[in-house]
């Protein structure tokens, strides 16, 4: 499917430097669209923009932006204004393991800030612009993690789960226009942060899938359903885990990381 014809020229990557953003923008460009890169590293996005712009020939800009900032949706609303946005990919996440009251309170209103806040206004302002004009997508990436609680990764979990329900939700209401808004949820994905902190079970391992499959399989759900969780693997582990009892559930996620405790 060609992006730019059905949704609109420019498609915006938050949280692009890497991992699934970076794929989701070589993707965009793929299917025809210009691309705004959003993050905090400067040097990295304009590397990106390069490499991006060479294999495809489309015009990629770079905007620096901490997305933990009070006021940073409205900086990148104000950036966007009177373009022809199409697509608004929210890949950014930030999160913090380990015991619950062991990390300092001050990184949990970071992730507030970049996991809730930021999110939804920018879910609120761009939805709304789409359906005013009949034609856009919104795409939130997900987290098994939002799918139930995850010990010693609590605060993430749920806001995860605050993204997953809003995003759905916000889907259903846009079903008769020609606006897509979608949940797609990636499992463990073969990515710096993923390398640094994987789970212990070797299954989850074995179900790792790299950033550019996990998008391929996505995308390609655009349009179809408000809510997919890439990967076979992924599937089949969530119906056994919906099979389980919660409390067993929990306790079985928490010995994946009981290492951190």
């Amino acid at each position: 499917m060609n992006f730019r014809e059905k949704y609109g020229q420019w498609g915006i990557v938050l949280g692009a430097t890497e991992g699934i953003g970076k794929a989701s923008a070589f993707e965009l460009a793929k299917r025809g669209m210009d691309v705004i890169l959003v993050g905090r590293r400067k040097e990295a996005l304009e590397e990106l923009a390069k490499a991006i712009h060479e294999e495809t020939g489309n015009e990629i800009r770079v905007l620096p932006q901490d997305l933990s900032e009070y006021d940073a949706a409205e900086k990148l609303i104000e950036a966007t204004k009177g373009l022809d946005m199409g697509v608004v990919e929210y890949v950014a996440c930030l999160h913090a393991m380990g015991q619950y009251n062991k990390v300092d309170y001050a990184k949990y209103e970071q992730m507030y800030r970049v996991n809730i806040r930021t999110f939804s206004k920018l879910l609120h302002h761009y939805v709304g612009e789409f359906k005013e004009r009949d034609r856009g997508a919104f795409i939130t990436i997900g987290s098994l993690s939002g799918w139930t609680s995850l010990p010693f990764c609590a605060e993430y979990a749920a806001e995860k789960a605050y993204m997953m329900t809003v995003t759905e939700g916000v889907a259903y209401e846009c079903a008769n226009t020609n606006v897509d808004v979608m949940l797609l949820s990636a499992g463990s994905t073969i990515t710096p942060t993923w390398l640094k902190n994987k789970p212990s079970d070797p299954k989850a391992v074995a179900a790792a899938m790299y950033p550019e499959d996990v998008i391929k399989d996505g995308f390609e759900q655009l349009g179809k359903k408000f809510t997919y969780l890439a990967g076979e693997l992924n599937r089949e582990k969530m119906k056994e885990n919906n099979a389980m009892d919660r409390n067993d559930l929990i306790a079985k996620l928490g010995k994946m990381f009981d290492h951190m405790a």
